[in-house]
């Protein structure tokens, strides 16, 4: 027997294909597993709800090949049936029954959206033993030994972008296409890892993606669609967009350049993009996109003609770029173009203030680039800036954290979304923390701290009645790197001093208002929040509205009673002055 792994792989999709396959279902799981969904949160809207953009460019290229295709979004099952999470199995089951495919193959873009590949995995085979279960997208592509060990009801793992590989997959079993052009597949035989691995970018990345019947239009009204949702008017219909693939940067955190095999940046004809917004805004009457790029303005004379292509066809569209954008990039007269073509939103993605940090996680922008950014950015205040910041580097001491802060004070954005460090599965980092045996290499448990689903809802909750002591924990030795308890305190005064102390002195009507939209949206997202509560306060004081002013401050005061680990906070911070 041929023990190569291209004749091991052949072999197993004859036996699992015995007749072919000639209808494929394409899948996508819900989001948020099923442990951690809060019906509440998902009712008020807080949950990513977003079209399924890589199965609709999959969609497309199986049925330009004569495929019979299905495409079928749970996540948004569950949210337009009244956040039910168990309507996903009998919109799946109904499925099942009605298009009778011959392969179904799910998509999982998360390793946070790990629990839920592998129950849909298992509801399909409960159901359908002998139905062939394909997985793919950045999350199998990261880890697929290991997803292949805890679904073992997944058969196949198509390996970084599919559209080709899984069409020549499909083509061989059905005999139009040879064993030798097979790649970018793995599987388990026995107990082993079989894989072709021979990765090549050959597809052409212009032509927008199918999503059949899919309520495009609707979408906006079941969740988040980008991070700037919540300063957008209400009931405005929101959805995604592509102009790029890749990304130059080879961040460590950051899990992009290993899908796309590379630092190449794979850029789409303005005419194709803008197009597609004129389409989208015509049939389902979208106004407002955000960017799926990981690295928008690449290259800043095609970014300068898209922006100026949109404001030449008079769309009257906005848009942002929640994915956040290498610092490096923005110059005066992109912003501005950037502004006049709508964008209301901007993120750049920033990490650390301290140059030795930057420089040991690869980023391609260093302090002069973020300082230019900033200065750029400043003229056009109708953009809401944000800056990603992070902490819990591998030997980041304190004083280095207080580098991170006293830069975002410095560049003063608007918002500072900061993260601790999260050792996603195919990074630099994650890799370097299992060589060391500090990560074992099956554990695929990646969770954020900051989110709806994160440690510092958790944490909140855990120590309401009785909270655990808390003072600064920038205090002591700065030379110190702190432990992971102490990283969690870190977080909490960075995002106070980096987010709300400057709010106290902020006058500008625009940014107010902004401001004001940002805070309802917390409030909303993250019930009993005193911090913010009493900070809307503050806001719609300036902004001269006393009723609201009082509200806040009054749901302010209530929520300190309630909570011990905010009370010890508000007194830590001096922040009881303010009430």
């Amino acid at each position: 027997m041929d023990n190569h792994p291209r004749s091991r792989i052949a072999a197993k999709l004859a036996k699992i294909f015995p007749q072919g396959c000639a209808r494929i279902l394409l899948i996508n799981p819900p989001v948020i597993p099923e442990e951690e969904f809060d019906p509440a949160v998902a009712r008020r809207n807080r949950y990513p709800v977003f079209p399924p953009y890589g199965l609709g460019i999959l969609n497309r290229e199986l049925k330009k090949h004569g495929y019979t295709t299905s495409l079928l979004d749970l996540n948004h099952a569950i949210y337009a049936r009244d956040a039910v999470y168990s309507t996903w199995r009998d919109a799946l089951q109904k499925r099942l029954d009605r298009f009778a495919p011959q392969v179904c193959a799910v998509s999982c873009m998360y390793s946070m959206t790990h629990p839920s590949l592998k129950a849909v995995a298992a509801f399909i085979k409960e159901r359908h033993e002998e139905m062939p279960l394909i997985a793919g997208g950045v999350h199998p592509t990261g880890s697929p030994d290991v997803v292949l060990k805890d679904c073992p009801e997944i058969d196949f793992v198509m390996l970084v972008e599919g559209e080709t590989t899984f069409v020549t997959l499909l083509d061989h079993v059905n005999g139009r296409a040879p064993a030798e052009a097979l790649r970018q597949v793995g599987t388990h035989i026995g107990d082993k890892y079989v894989v072709l691995d021979d990765r090549r970018v050959e597809t052409e990345i212009d032509e927008p993606p199918d999503f059949d019947d899919l309520p495009l239009g609707d979408y906006h009204a079941l969740g988040k669609i980008g991070a700037y949702h919540s300063i957008l008017p209400e009931g405005t219909r929101a959805t995604t967009i592509l102009s790029n693939r890749g990304c130059r940067g080879s961040c460590v955190f950051c899990s992009v350049k290993d899908f796309y095999g590379g630092s190449r940046v794979r850029m789409r004809s303005v005419t194709a993009i803008v197009d597609e917004m004129a389409r989208l805004k015509e049939r389902y009457g979208v106004t407002h996109f955000m960017w799926l790029d990981d690295d928008l303005l690449f290259n800043e004379e095609h970014a300068l003609r898209l922006f100026r292509e949109m404001t030449a066809r008079q769309l009257h569209i906005t848009w942002d770029a929640s994915n956040g954008v290498v610092a490096s990039s923005i110059t005066p007269r992109l912003a501005v173009c950037a502004r006049d073509s709508g964008c209301i939103g901007l993120t750049i993605g920033i990490e650390s203030g301290n140059p030795d940090i930057l420089r040991s996680i690869r980023k391609p922008s260093g302090i002069h680039h973020y300082r230019r950014a900033a200065e750029a950015l400043h003229a056009v205040p109708e953009i809401f800036t944000k800056g990603f910041l992070m902490l819990g580097f591998r030997g980041e001491t304190v004083a280095r954290i207080q580098d991170t802060v006293n830069l975002a004070r410095e560049l003063a954005l608007d918002w500072y979304p900061i993260q601790i460090l999260t050792p996603i599965p195919a990074t630099g980092v994650r890799r370097q923390l299992e060589d060391e045996g500090l990560i074992g290499r099956d554990d695929i448990n990646a969770r954020f701290f900051l989110g709806s689903t994160g440690g510092q809802r958790r944490r909140e909750a855990e120590e309401k009645v009785l909270a655990k002591d808390f003072s600064d924990p920038f205090a002591g030795d700065p030379e110190r790197i702190p432990t992971p308890e102490e990283l969690k305190d870190l977080w909490f005064v960075m995002d106070y001093r980096v987010n709300y102390e400057k709010i106290l002195t902020e006058e500008r009507p625009i940014k107010l208002v902004m401001l004001r939209k940002t805070l309802r949206d917390i409030c909303d997202r993250v019930p009993e929040n005193p911090l913010a509560s009493l900070y809307l306060g503050i806001v719609e004081e300036k902004l001269a509205d006393e009723e609201a002013a009082r509200e806040g401050k009054r749901r302010a005061a209530e929520y300190l009673r309630a909570s011990d680990f905010w009370h010890r906070r508000f007194e830590a911070l001096d922040l009881h002055r303010l009430m």
